[in-house]
């Protein structure tokens, strides 16, 4: 601690003195933390963990203050969010309800809006200390510590949550509907999960039926069945035909009908709602809950008031041995925007304890929502329901609260999360979660400790997200700000805009207004664009730069000014590619300080900020940053779950326009196929030694199928030298046993020859590769000189359906999608397929289709015998 006296010079000191001395250290060790943001946030933040990469954008940010520089642009992979439990139940855009580990790129989740938005990317985060929250109504979560839960306070950590606390679920969201479900096909199978018995009988089959003592009931069983086509017969069986029960026998097709449902062959425990209701509207929703209602609900009058006439309410509850069913159903209710409960009932039969569970429809108001929601059959029910004549006394609201009740550790758990585009946000067994990050926090907090009387405006793509920022802030300010001077002035109680006693302050907007008026001295441009659309909207992207240019620019102060941008890479002329292409990097004699983090270092961007060898992963929070392993695996599997795009602008920073290339992203995407049955007719290798130009050799590998067809199998493209891909070659070809090496004659000619020859050779000497196994050949292509007459041919072939991908190839994909014939240049990947694809059908080099058109699909009449392969495609699209 600086300034901190030695423990004997203490004891020569009074109680005074000691004070005085402990007090200048503290002061001394405060001044200390504000050297940078990331120091003072790792010195006031326990949980703050230091990583290399933030130790960069700490001095960066350092940078700005000491007058280095007046413009700084940060670019990082998403800071791969914050994560929730593996077996965690996300809701989907069309209603049904997958374990978050079990959800892909490119569906859609509802967020806290009640919509759907798409998954960008999913991140797992490996084992996490996580603890399990209890809420009033009976939900269960289980979440990392620092995932944000939303709250009436804002967006609150699980591990800063406490036992009262709200947490937010989403009533009645706005889902599409996929399930083709019938109205009485949900009440029939509602029936059947109340009072349907589906027993085994003999080796293969079961009995349907469903027993009911009301004739209503019966006539909606009859009604349903009717409608659907089955048939009901009366059992006669003695002890049936003595009571007012019934036991209703159902045939007639039914069987194959509970079996696809998973209805069948269930038993009290594990009955649960069959996962077409889920992914059905509303109105179809309600009917499954009305059948299911008329067999194990409770609606009963709740007596007398004081003055003794009859009360006007009704208690709504539903009983049940599966506590996961009433989950199931609670969940159905939220979504018709009643809230309920779930309790635990003990009680006894046979003489051993018996745990059941019992769902209640909390207030009046959901009891009123119920009311006009299900129509309930059974006489005694409906009559008591109807019964219920108190009219409602709250709005519908957007978002409903669910008090915390108990928190407790949970050790630790496999926690994954997702990046979903818009608003960040989806829900976690109903309750609403977030994504978010902390360097657009920091330093706001950082910089009013040292300039107290300056004005920041932190702006992003929308208010709330810019407001949760303001609010983080000032709470930075509340709870640390005494040690550095900084005290709210009295009134200032907007949150989007508050102020100090010594005259700075912060005003939180989204970008393209709210800064008119508002003199500032930083402005923090943070996530400018809400997502890929907007980003690649030529109109979006032109009001964010006239804003930028026109408003706020003009909000800088003289004495002293600075714009810091922070955000993942979208597009070429995002906020980041406008301001470099304008202004220039400082390095070559621009203005703007630049700190590029890839996710994998990479030699094309330039010196590493990190000196990282290309390659070389970047840091990440969670992961000891020692652990080179885990840090690539965890990059790798990024990589592996993102789109090609989203890879490389997002995690690379590395943008590249879609418009105009040959090969659109939905064709590659449909190329993959790692199914169909094909015997290979020749293996190769192909290389192109000069990498187009670029530093990238390509090394790729592949087949001539029976179908005639190419089938690119491996690509081991990589920055090499000649004694590097030439070994990358053999061993790729000894690997694949290929009958030959193609090489592009262009460039090198036989010295590339020699060069595959000497490595062979080496290998071999050195037992990599048996002595006794021949050499593939070596064919030199000779392909069409100019990069667009060389790449046309063979995106045209991939348009025809004749050339497959078997397996998902990132980089490849990434190269063919964003590559325009406008390039003087193609990458190493793109020039290695083409002389893989020349080699293997020789007459694709013999002409070239200018300007091919770029259609979504492969077309018809490819290869030899398209129909079998082909068809999974044809079958692809046509969904």
């Amino acid at each position: 601690m600086t300034g901190q006296p030695a423990a004997e010079d203490l004891r020569h000191l009074d109680d005074t003195a000691v004070l005085q001395q402990l007090e200048a250290a503290q002061r001394a060790m405060s001044r200390d933390l504000l050297r940078d943001p990331v120091v003072l946030a790792r010195g006031l933040d326990r949980t703050y963990r230091m990583r290399p990469h933030l130790r960069v954008i700490g001095e960066a940010l350092a940078g700005v203050q000491r007058g280095d520089y007046d413009r700084l642009l940060i670019y990082t992979p998403p800071q791969v969010g914050k994560p929730v439990y593996a077996g965690s139940m996300i809701l989907m855009g069309d209603g049904s309800r997958k374990r978050i580990d079990q959800i892909e790129i490119g569906e859609e989740v509802i967020t806290h809006e009640g919509r759907s938005r798409p998954v960008s990317a999913v991140h797992r985060q490996g084992d996490l200390p996580t603890v399990q929250i209890t809420t009033h109504s009976g939900r269960e979560t289980v979440a990392a510590l620092d995932h944000p839960f939303l709250t009436p306070e804002g967006w609150v950590p699980a591990g800063e949550l406490v036992v009262g606390q709200c947490l937010a679920t989403v009533p009645r969201p706005t889902t599409r509907s996929t399930a083709e479900l019938w109205p009485e096909a949900a009440r029939l199978m509602g029936y059947f999960i109340g009072d349907g018995s589906t027993s085994k009988v003999g080796v293969s089959t079961f009995s349907a039926s469903i027993t009911t003592a009301s004739d209503a009931v019966e006539v909606e069983i009859r009604r349903c069945t009717d409608a659907l086509g089955f048939t009901v017969n009366l059992s006669a069986a003695k002890h049936v035909r003595k009571s007012s029960v019934r036991r209703l026998n159902l045939s007639g097709g039914v069987r194959p009908w509970l079996d696809k449902h998973g209805i069948a062959r269930k038993n009290s425990y594990t009955k649960r709602v069959p996962e077409a209701v889920f992914t059905s509207p509303p109105e179809v929703v309600a009917e499954f809950i009305a059948g299911y209602w008329d067999c194990d609900g409770v609606v009963t009058s709740r007596g007398k008031a004081r003055d003794g006439s009859a009360r006007k309410d009704v208690a709504v509850e539903l009983y049940s041995v599966a506590r996961d069913l009433l989950k199931d159903v609670q969940h159905l209710l939220l979504r018709l925007g009643i809230q309920s409960m779930i309790r635990a009932k003990k009680g006894a039969y046979n003489d051993n304890e018996h745990v059941s569970y019992r769902l209640s429809v909390i207030s009046r108001d959901g009891v009123a929502k119920f009311q006009r929601w299900i129509r309930l059959a059974h006489e005694k029910r409906a009559e008591a329901l109807a019964g219920h004549t108190l009219p409602r006394t709250d709005f519908d609201m957007p978002l409903m609260a669910d008090p915390i009740v108990s928190i407790e550790q949970n050790g630790e758990q496999e926690c994954l999360c997702l990046t979903v585009d818009g608003d960040h946000t989806f829900t976690s067994d109903d309750l609403v979660v977030h994504n978010s990050t902390t360097v657009a926090e920091w330093f706001p907090f950082w910089w009013l400790c040292l300039f107290p009387m300056d004005r920041i405006g932190v702006t992003s793509y929308g208010d709330d997200l810019a407001l949760r920022r303001g609010k983080t802030i000032r709470g930075y300010v509340e709870e640390y700000g005494a040690e550095y001077d900084l005290h709210m002035q009295a009134g200032s109680g907007a949150m989007q805009d508050w102020s100090l006693t010594r005259g700075g302050g912060v005003r939180s907007v989204s970008v393209g207004k709210g800064l008119t008026g508002h003199p500032l001295n930083v402005l923090i441009v943070d996530d400018p664009h809400k997502d890929r659309a907007d980003a690649e909207s030529e109109a979006s992207r032109r009001a964010l730069h006239d804003w930028y240019s026109s408003t706020a620019l003009k909000r800088l102060q003289p004495d002293r000014n600075a714009v810091v941008g922070i955000q993942t890479r979208w597009h070429p002329d995002d906020f980041a590619g406008r301001r470099l292409t304008e202004e220039g990097r400082l390095e070559e004699g621009g203005r703007w300080k630049v700190v590029h983090l890839a996710a994998v270092a990479d030699a094309k961007f330039g010196t590493d900020p990190l000196g990282r060898a290309p390659g070389d992963p970047l840091p990440h929070p969670k992961i000891p940053t020692r652990d080179r392993k885990a840090l690539k695996a965890w990059w790798a599997d990024m990589k592996r779950t993102s789109i090609v795009r989203d890879w490389h602008s997002l995690a690379q920073g590395d943008p590249q326009p879609a418009e105009g290339a040959l090969v659109s992203e939905e064709l590659l995407r449909l190329l993959r196929d790692s199914t169909t049955k094909v015997e290979p007719q020749k293996i190769a290798v192909a290389v192109d030694p000069s990498g187009g130009g670029r530093d990238v050799a390509g090394v790729v590998g592949g087949f001539l199928g029976d179908d005639k067809r190419v089938w690119i199998t491996h690509d081991v493209s990589a920055a090499m030298s000649s004694a590097d891909w030439s070994t990358a070659a053999c061993r790729l070809a000894y690997e694949t046993n290929a009958a030959i090496i193609y090489v592009e004659a262009n460039y090198g000619r036989d010295m590339c020859s020699l060069a595959i020859r000497t490595s062979w050779e080496t290998l071999q000497r050195d037992g990599e590769i048996p002595a006794n196994v021949l050499m593939p050949a070596i064919d030199l292509v000779t392909a069409k000189q100019g990069k667009l007459l060389r790449a046309e041919p063979v995106a045209q072939q991939m348009v025809q359906d004749r050339v497959r991908l078997r397996g998902l190839f990132v980089d490849m994909e990434r190269e063919w999608s964003t590559w325009m014939s406008t390039d003087p240049d193609s990458p190493g990947r793109i020039d290695a397929s083409c002389i893989l694809t020349y080699g293997l059908i020789p007459e694709a080099n013999k002409g070239a289709i200018v300007h091919a058109p770029l259609p979504l699909a492969p077309q018809a009449g490819g290869g030899r015998a398209p129909s079998q392969a082909a068809g999974a495609y044809g079958r692809r699209i046509a969904k």
